[in-house]
């Protein structure tokens, strides 16, 4: 290998090294996102021979606005969580109308449901979901604490004179 290519490969190395660095994490605010209806109740789920334990579920719509104008100009990814619920583990499987990803994910994790750049203050996407648990959900009523984040892996663009 010549000098100048380890020199080439090492420069490219630590660039990637720096950009993967520079990625940070910030809660986003979806406080005009809303379900539709207000509430959803989880019902048992049949018993089948295959699955003996069960569970809960529910279908809800969610309208979904997440205000990104703090982002415009940014590029990064864009998440939902769950965060981990001490009793019950909980599974929510989404679609969407296109704007967001369809996805996903279990209580104590994030999944992705957008990546690129931001050029709008809200996104905005409307969501069915379908919650399910197991048998050890306690109660057929609860709140749940979805929140979205954004990885930030751009920094703002300048503006030019």
């Amino acid at each position: 290998m010549t000098s100048a290519f380890r020199h080439t490969a090492t420069v490219c190395l630590l660039a990637l090294a720096a950009s993967a660095a520079v990625a940070e994490t910030h809660p986003l605010d979806d406080s005009l996102s809303h379900t539709v209806p207000p509430t959803a109740q989880m019902q048992w789920l049949p018993q089948t021979r295959g699955d003996q334990a069960g569970g809960m579920e529910a279908w809800v719509r969610v309208n979904i606005h997440i205000d990104t104008q703090d982002w415009i100009g940014r590029s990064g990814r864009v998440y939902m969580v769950l965060p981990r619920d001490e009793t019950a583990s909980l599974e929510a499987v989404w679609t969407t109308d296109g704007k967001l990803l369809a996805g996903r994910l279990v209580s104590g994790e994030r999944a992705l449901v957008y990546a690129g750049n931001i050029t709008t203050s809200a996104l905005r996407d409307q969501m069915l979901v379908r919650l399910r648990s197991g048998p050890d959900w306690q109660s057929n009523s609860r709140r749940l604490n979805f929140h979205f984040e954004i990885d930030v892996d751009s920094p703002p663009a300048t503006l030019r004179p």
